[in-house]
């Protein structure tokens, strides 16, 4: 039986990737998954900090396996990673994966033990938000000499 997942797009990262090639992230990583992608909706923009509009889809108990986002940065709030929204969600008894890292979490028991590979992504996510440090460095491989 072909697993069934709702597909969340992120509605803060369209102008870096646009809303139709985040569907086809979400939906390869659903295959992964062995599924496919049967409704998706997106936060507005006034919603990204609690997730009403997925949590409210999720709390109707529809009759899916997960919820795949496009990504991780998804569940931040001032760089701050909400693990308890992630874990609201695997309470439900909905898995999640994020597309854009290729990782899935199927419950609870896993978001515990994946907690130092999660956090990770979400470290290596806000640094690397930060450009400043790759700017430094364009002066002096501008000015290196060739080998």
């Amino acid at each position: 039986m072909t697993r069934r997942y709702y597909a969340v797009p992120d509605t803060s990262y369209v102008r870096e990737v646009p809303q139709p090639l985040q569907h086809l992230a979400n939906g390869d990583m659903a295959k992964r998954l062995g599924g496919e992608i049967v409704f998706y909706t997106m936060e507005d923009h006034y919603t990204l900090r609690s997730m009403e509009v997925i949590l409210g889809k999720l709390a109707d108990k529809p009759e899916i396996d997960g919820v795949v986002f496009f990504r991780l940065a998804q569940f931040f709030d001032a760089g701050r990673l909400q693990v308890d929204l992630i874990r609201r969600i695997l309470d439900l008894g909905y898995s999640i994966a994020f597309a854009r890292e290729r990782l899935s979490i199927p419950d609870a028991a896993a978001l515990r033990s994946m907690y130092p590979l999660i956090w990770s992504c979400a470290y290596l996510e806000t640094r690397d938000a930060d450009r400043s440090f790759i700017k430094a460095c364009l002066g002096e491989i501008a000015t290196a000499p060739l080998a």
